[in-house]
């Protein structure tokens, strides 16, 4: 699932976006906050794939809070700046906005550059992993392009291996998959004699350092065919 973040005090706009964005595709959730503390609060306990950040929230406190998010998370940033505001424009992007929308706009408009940075996200960077934040329920927390996973806030100590197989699961999340299809995603070069039990082998460590939060295991084995990654009760 897709998560957007929306950081403007304007209520309405709010609203506005976050309809329009959740009508546009049922993969997407979309959040809004009005201030600059609650912004801090959720991007530091969840992980978001967009923001769509108003940079007029006061006189410096949009620009000091962009800075902060591209600090704190590697997604992209939309930024909507003042329309007749060169400097306010130039300044967002020399912090990190990776696009920059003039208010009052147009909603399609809005919400194509929205859909343009998630497309981007997704392609990703080399080697063709995603650049966007994967975030399963509250608990985990999935970067592939810096190879980190936090877990509750902790980060996950994980081989090579084992954070490219977490990862195929959770781009497959809710599907049952074989276990051939797990060494094609996970192994595509490798040759092996067992690939049953290489794969085996590693889901059970996985397993191991994921733990089973709330009760529910991640990592469900379906009888005689294979595993089912559960990504667990989103908000």
């Amino acid at each position: 699932m897709i998560r957007v973040l929306i950081i403007d005090a304007d209520l309405n706009n709010c609203k506005r976006i976050k309809y329009a964005l959740q009508e546009q595709s049922s993969e997407l959730d979309a959040y809004y906050t009005l201030s600059v503390v609650e912004a801090i609060e959720c991007l530091a306990k969840e992980g978001y794939q967009l923001v769509i950040l108003d940079l007029s929230l006061s006189e410096t406190e949009g620009l000091r809070l962009l800075r902060i998010i591209r600090d704190l998370q590697p997604m992209p940033i939309l930024a909507l700046a003042v329309n007749d505001s060169t400097e306010q424009t130039v300044k967002a992007f020399s912090l990190g906005a990776d696009d920059v929308l003039g208010k009052p706009f147009n909603l399609e408009e809005c919400l194509a550059r929205a859909q343009n940075l998630l497309r981007r996200a997704r392609a990703g960077g080399p080697g063709g992993k995603p650049g966007y934040t994967l975030v399963c329920g509250r608990d985990l927390v999935i970067t592939p392009l810096t190879r980190r996973a936090y877990q509750r806030g902790e980060p996950l100590d994980l081989t090579r291996r084992e954070f490219d197989l977490l990862c195929f699961f959770v781009d497959h999340a809710g599907q049952v998959l074989t276990r051939d299809q797990l060494y094609n995603g996970v192994w595509p070069r490798e040759a092996s004699f067992d690939t049953e039990e290489a794969v085996r082998s590693q889901v059970k460590q996985l397993r191991k350092k994921l733990g089973t939060p709330k009760g529910n295991a991640y990592i469900e084995t379906v009888w005689g065919v294979g595993y089912r990654f559960n990504e667990g009760r989103r908000t």
